[in-house]
């Protein structure tokens, strides 16, 4: 027996031993690594921040049909100003925690790859989401989100988060000017690795922040710093557009509600119908298909038509595609921007630049749409063109609506600052005015009220749709 115990102990021991040996490797899982790459996160974000905002449920419902580019012939609670609530919780959930947090987290590794090119796109990336959550919704944790043990970060005034957020389109700008570190073409939706784009891009929305607080800033060096500078996108080829798949779910979720979920209750607006007719706009066919007469017509917006769902035009089939681009900034808007710049005297140049700025704007518009050629004849007609700068202020202004088509909160948030064209509240509203924002997140209300009440004592009227937040004129 006690031969039999010594060779059992010696055994164990050698069978200790050889279990010890690489163990840690051995008892690594390959599918649930520690680290990754940071650009394997460019990705997913860039796809989740326009999925969000182009998501029918909310850039539709409420952007679209806010802006009055779309009314719904049914179901129509939404453009009568009742939105959901889980609608608007989910841009607010989606963009602080797999935008933000992500985005965040390239950062860091990026920073420990030694990759200046990565982490100047991540800042580009929270730019963004947080000048979208900015100007939805008004004051918004900024300098405390993510920081680790607190759970519950102050709401920043909208002053305090556009200063972060220019301060991290500066920083941006500077790393991606440097150029070290590889971008992976396979994990770039948007320029496929072109690192000189991504650095217009940063600057365009610098462009873009500093034109959205220009009633309440005097902007004009910064603007003329960054003409000057010339890292501005100057044609269709800079826009920054995700490339959508052909197929659920990775179509445009425009494609995805309204043709594959088969809601049909999705028409043009009448505003938007009787402006371009008005104008003959060649980008109307592109915009809208017929009824089934043969003509363009717009629903009234808020005016629920149920049993007519073929007598109003839908989506014309190029924003009805899978593959239609989610833009995020576009070559056309920023057009736009510089040609109010010019106008209103915070660039060199005045009327004449302005007119230049916005000709290309119009083009690079319809460039987009697949009608370039139609442009010369459009811009040419005197109820397009300006020679002054208070007809231009309007002009620049409604041409730019029409350009945003299709990208809903883009359109509604523009025509908040601009008030142009002239748009009244929709039939049987639930409001007295537009909506100027979005009502905080619930689950922030729950999770964070201290804080939550903080930022609402800022607002005047509280947090209610109609109350106007800082930026606004």
């Amino acid at each position: 027996m006690k031969k039999i115990s010594i060779l059992f102990i010696t055994v164990l021991s050698l069978f200790a031993v050889s279990c010890d040996n690489n163990f840690e490797e051995v008892n690594k899982d390959p599918n649930q690594p520690t680290a990754v790459p940071a650009h394997l996160l460019l990705g997913n974000i860039i796809r989740v921040n326009q999925n969000t905002i182009y998501g029918m449920q909310q850039g539709g419902d409420m952007g679209m049909c806010w802006s009055q580019h779309v009314s719904k012939v049914q179901y129509n609670d939404e453009e009568r100003y009742i939105p959901r609530r889980a609608a608007i919780d989910a841009i607010w959930t989606n963009l602080y925690t797999a935008v933000i947090s992500d985005a965040k987290s390239m950062y860091s590794l990026a920073d420990s790859e030694g990759n200046d090119n990565l982490k100047g796109i991540s800042l580009v990336l929270q730019a963004n989401a947080f000048q979208i959550l900015t100007d939805l919704y008004g004051p918004v944790p900024y300098n405390e989100v993510f920081i680790p043990g607190l759970t519950k970060p102050r709401y920043d005034s909208q002053e305090v988060v556009y200063d972060g957020i220019l301060g991290m389109l500066t920083q941006a700008d500077a790393l991606l000017a440097n150029g070290s570190g590889s971008v992976p073409s396979t994990s770039d939706l948007i320029y496929g690795g072109n690192t000189s784009k991504w650095r217009k891009l940063a600057n365009s929305l610098k462009l873009k922040a500093l034109m959205r607080i220009s009633g309440k800033r005097n902007v004009g060096a910064e603007v003329q710093a960054l003409v000057n500078a010339g890292h501005l996108m100057s044609s269709n080829s800079d826009s920054a557009q995700l490339a959508y798949l052909p197929a659920q779910p990775d179509a445009n979720p425009i494609y995805e509600t309204i043709v594959y979920g088969v809601r049909e209750e999705y028409k043009l607006s009448s505003v938007l119908v009787n402006k371009m007719s008005g104008l003959n706009d060649a980008r109307l066919p592109v915009y809208a298909s017929t009824n089934d007469a043969g003509l363009y017509v717009g629903n009234n917006p808020g005016e629920e038509n149920p049993g007519n769902y073929d007598g109003f035009s839908s989506l014309g089939s190029f924003y009805l595609s899978p593959t239609l681009p989610g833009v995020i900034l576009s070559n056309s808007q920023v057009q736009f921007l510089l040609a109010e710049a010019a106008n209103e005297g915070l660039i060199s140049g005045g009327t004449s630049a302005a007119l230049n700025y916005y000709n290309n704007a119009i083009t690079s518009s319809f460039e987009f749409n697949g009608i370039g050629g139609a442009a010369a004849a459009f811009i040419a007609q005197p109820n397009v063109t300006f020679t002054n700068q208070t007809d231009a202020r309007v002009k620049i202004a409604e041409q730019s609506w029409v350009a945003l088509f299709g990208q809903g909160f883009e359109a509604w948030t523009e025509w908040r600052r601009t008030r142009k064209p002239t748009l009244s509240p929709v039939i049987n509203a639930a409001e007295s005015a537009i909506p100027s924002r979005l009502y905080y997140s619930s689950t922030a209300i729950s999770l964070n009220r201290e804080n939550y009440l903080a930022a609402v004592a800022t607002l005047t009227g509280g947090d209610n749709l109609t109350s106007p937040i800082w930026w606004m004129n």
